[in-house]
């Protein structure tokens, strides 16, 4: 081989390790380009489950409040019920001792007293 060959395919040796450098550098830039997408899309799901673990912790509190606030409620009604008897019980005897001619005005004495205040 002649010098000039020899100039010649070491200025193309040097082109080519130029171009295979260049090449390289932009494969390593796409696969950080690619890691840092994928970093982000984990981040995103991990925070999409960590909502959802938080979404689900509120609704088993908002159905043990549910739950608590039915039991509630079940009992101001045995409650309401409990006093709407008596209430009638006591009505009841009311009605009865009106009937009797001297509790009958006492009866309607205390009815005046308790409507005046």
């Amino acid at each position: 081989m002649d010098r000039q060959q020899v100039e010649y395919v070491e200025r193309e040796n040097a082109f080519l390790r130029e171009q295979l450098q260049a090449l390289t550098d932009q494969i390593e830039a796409v696969k950080q380009d690619v890691l840092e997408e994928g970093a982000k899309h984990i981040r995103g799901k991990e925070n999409t489950i960590q909502k959802m673990k938080e979404l689900e912790r509120e609704v088993r509190q908002a159905k043990a409040n549910a739950d608590k606030w039915r039991k509630e409620v079940a009992s101001e009604k045995a409650k309401r019920e409990t006093v709407e008897t008596e209430l009638k019980r006591i009505q009841h005897i009311v009605e009865r001792a009106k009937a009797i001619p001297v509790a009958g005005k006492l009866v309607a004495k205390i009815e005046r007293e308790g409507q005046s205040s």
